[in-house]
């Protein structure tokens, strides 16, 4: 649903905007004020996807008050409606970047139309970047490299988050078709493919934060390379199946070897030939990438976290948490 704000200073015009726009599906008036300035207070604190603002009211015109939404957040759509049937106006507001200017009085199909294009729009902008950052994760299971990977994730959930005019259930289904897309790169040949829900259902309620999205798919990215790897190396099912059931153990190689029936040698050529990266490398970012995850959604210490993954000093967990996180345990909470 994307969210409308109007700022006009005659109380009928502002209902009768609202009665129109409401008609349109997909979009929703969630303020209406009669000043410029309320709007701009407005966006400071509030994502608003479009604002219909009158040019002429008390106080800042609409143009100025344009000025400060569009310096505030660019991303923001601002269509200019006035009773002022005038060319310098008009000049005056597409200089100020906004998307069009609309002479009073307005009509529904004026709004329909406005406001279809829009969708189409980002539509078209949502559908492109969801495209690229699929294809970027899928050079990545290509290129074999899950380090990469482990860092790349973060900076495309932030990309994909702030990037979008969206709302969370639209975003929400954007990362459920790449996910599903994952998923069927590598079970082209299986008989019976499973479903992306099946094996990673989405919480509703967490999935309205940005971090969640990002565990989310460093779990579906995790399953892609470790099916990939396993139908290379078939004895990886068995060391995989192990590591899932003990990860929140002490375990090392040792443990994976002993119980798995495969030598250390071998085991660590074909880990480096799959993932680029060592088995206890792999293990570290898991439990890593699990912590962080605690540290987002629960309100368990430092230390409790540490033991809760099989790490005996919470000093060792902080040390290896900074080698992977580049920052101290510390600030990342902190941070959050």
């Amino acid at each position: 649903m994307y969210r409308v704000l109007i700022a006009d200073d005659e109380p009928l015009m502002r209902a009768s905007l609202k009665v129109m726009i409401s008609k349109v599906q997909g979009f929703e008036v969630v303020y209406s004020v009669g000043s410029g300035e309320q709007a701009v207070e407005i966006c400071k604190n509030n994502k608003i996807d479009i604002v219909f603002m009158d040019i002429m009211m008390p106080g800042e015109s609409g143009i100025e008050s344009s000025k400060k939404i569009y310096t505030i957040n660019p991303s923001t759509t601002i269509f200019i409606v006035s009773s002022y049937n005038s060319f310098d106006f008009a000049i005056e507001a597409l200089k100020t970047k906004v998307k069009e200017y609309i002479s009073k009085p307005v009509s529904f199909s004026q709004i329909e139309k406005l406001l279809s294009n829009y969708k189409d729009e980002n539509q078209m902008a949502k559908s492109e970047i969801e495209e690229n950052k699929y294809d970027s994760l899928l050079s990545i299971i290509k290129e074999k490299d899950y380090k990469k990977m482990y860092y790349e994730i973060p900076k495309i959930i932030d990309d994909m988050c702030s990037s979008k005019k969206i709302d969370t259930k639209s975003l929400r289904e954007e990362f459920i078709q790449i996910g599903q897309n994952l998923i069927n790169s590598v079970q082209m040949l299986n008989k019976k493919p499973k479903k992306l829900n099946e094996l990673f259902p989405m919480d509703e309620h967490l999935a309205n934060e940005k971090r969640f999205f990002e565990f989310w798919l460093f779990k579906v990215m995790n399953y892609v390379f470790q099916q990939n790897s396993i139908k290379k190396y078939s004895i990886l099912n068995d060391v995989f199946s192990y590591i899932e059931n003990h990860i929140e153990e002490e375990i090392g190689l040792n443990e994976i070897i002993n119980n798995c029936s495969v030598s250390q040698g071998y085991l660590s050529r074909i880990f480096k030939r799959q993932f680029n990266i060592s088995v206890m490398e792999y293990l570290h970012m898991r439990k890593i990438n699990m912590a962080k995850s605690y540290f987002c959604f629960t309100d368990l210490s430092i230390t409790d976290v540490a033991f809760k993954l099989g790490y005996n000093e919470s000093s060792y967990f902080s040390k290896v948490f900074k080698k992977y996180e580049n920052t101290t345990v510390y600030k990342y909470k902190k941070m959050l």
